[in-house]
């Protein structure tokens, strides 16, 4: 691959590759992309699929190719103004297609020339057939399946609920990046299996209502972009007694487990030339925080549950009960018991570690939090000063060794 292919830029709504044969199997969607319908305007096809930018271009080029270049040529160049990307369609290979075309997958989808368009900005990656573009603004978010992602619901209606996936309040501008939960994509009260009804689609808001935090993964990635998210794990589902923290999502790298949990943040401060400490309640556990990485950059922060509780929970409830059930149990008493004082203390000073980290553009992660929580309990910094900008440069200098 020339080195060409990793620096071009592309902008949303440029044209990537063009299929001109209904049966052409010549790109495969990537991130970043989407697949669109070339219209037929009359019975020549070819000429006009060949004239349809202006430039005369014919079929055989990629991205930064001239509109020059024969049938049978191939690679990379830089001629064309336009920086549109053509799909290479010899007339000898039709046979030897591979199945493997996107439309394949997606049913319904009508046949005709298609064209491979972006949907970011950023650079272009081609491996093989498979076309990508890798976005470059630290403030957009391309889900991939299998991210978790912290969103909050913007909307409920037609038996799915509206996630934003900016982490921000409602709101009607319409450059938010949202994700859509299908009623069938969430635990029914109890974990009861069965198929959706009109009386669930009716009882929707005691799910989930309009301006709920909730961790969802998502399921699937449509050709438009769309994300498709669910909650159906039991690790899924609304926060609540807790703090959000928003980040670029280019700071939260992928990782094998983002549910982490902090431990041991309980310490000694200085106050006015006096040593406190910081008092625990025993069933509040030993300043233990749970933290949430998403990949859209949301970052939850709450104090972690007691093993006592789901000890006095078991001990109330027949045996053969399900998880799910206790699970919902746990949550419901996170949720209405109050957080003390020194919790949200300790809470509070994880959440300025991570906007520590963000300040200075450090990757996020466990690790690094936990050095910057433990450095101002060192230094004994209070935690309404460790965003002052003397404090940041060095509470991060373990981050940066």
């Amino acid at each position: 691959m020339s080195d060409l292919l990793h620096h071009h830029f592309v902008l949303p709504g440029q044209v990537l590759a063009t299929s001109h044969s209904e049966t052409d199997g010549g790109f495969l969607r990537g991130h970043g992309t989407y697949i669109e319908l070339v219209p037929d305007e009359n019975e020549d096809d070819d000429r006009d699929l060949d004239d349809y930018d202006g430039n005369n271009m014919h079929g055989g080029g990629m991205a930064g190719t001239t509109g020059r270049r024969g049938k049978g040529s191939s690679g990379w160049g830089n001629d064309t103004p336009d920086n549109v990307v053509m799909q290479a369609a010899d007339d000898n290979s039709k046979g030897d297609r591979d199945e493997d075309d996107n439309s394949e997958h997606i049913p319904n989808l009508p046949k005709g020339p298609q064209r491979l368009i972006a949907s970011v900005a950023g650079t272009v990656e081609r491996v093989n057939k498979l076309i990508s573009v890798i976005p470059l603004s630290p403030s957009i978010y391309v889900g991939q399946v299998g991210d978790l992602v912290i969103g909050r619901i913007a909307g409920v209606g037609g038996s799915r609920w509206k996630v934003s996936l900016t982490c921000s309040a409602p709101a009607s501008s319409g450059s938010m990046k949202e994700g859509q939960l299908p009623l069938s994509g969430v635990n029914l009260p109890g974990g009861v299996q069965r198929i959706r009804t009109s009386e669930d689609v009716l009882a929707m808001r005691n799910l989930f209502k309009e301006g709920d935090l909730l961790t969802c993964e998502v399921q699937q990635v449509q050709r438009d972009g769309t994300l498709i998210l669910h909650t159906r794990s039991l690790r899924y589902g609304k926060l609540d007694n807790g703090v959000l923290v928003t980040v670029p999502p280019t700071l939260v790298g992928r990782r094998k487990n983002h549910f982490v949990s902090l431990k041991g943040l309980s310490g000694k401060i200085v106050r006015d030339g006096n040593d406190e400490s910081m008092d625990i309640d025993g069933e509040e556990g030993e300043g233990d925080v749970d933290v949430y990485l998403g990949l859209n950059g949301g970052i939850w922060i709450q104090r972690s549950v007691p093993s006592e509780w789901e000890n006095v929970i078991r001990a109330d409830q027949d045996e053969r009960a399900p998880l799910a059930e206790t699970l919902q149990k746990l949550r419901y008493r996170h949720a209405t018991t109050r957080v003390s004082r020194s919790m949200r203390e300790t809470i509070a000073r994880v959440r300025n570690s991570v906007e520590c980290l963000r300040l200075v553009h450090c990757q996020i992660t466990p690790d690094s939090i936990e050095i910057v929580a433990k450095a101002s309990l060192a230094e004994g910094v209070r935690v309404a000063d460790m965003l002052q900008p003397e404090w940041v440069v060095k509470l991060t200098e373990g981050t940066r060794q």
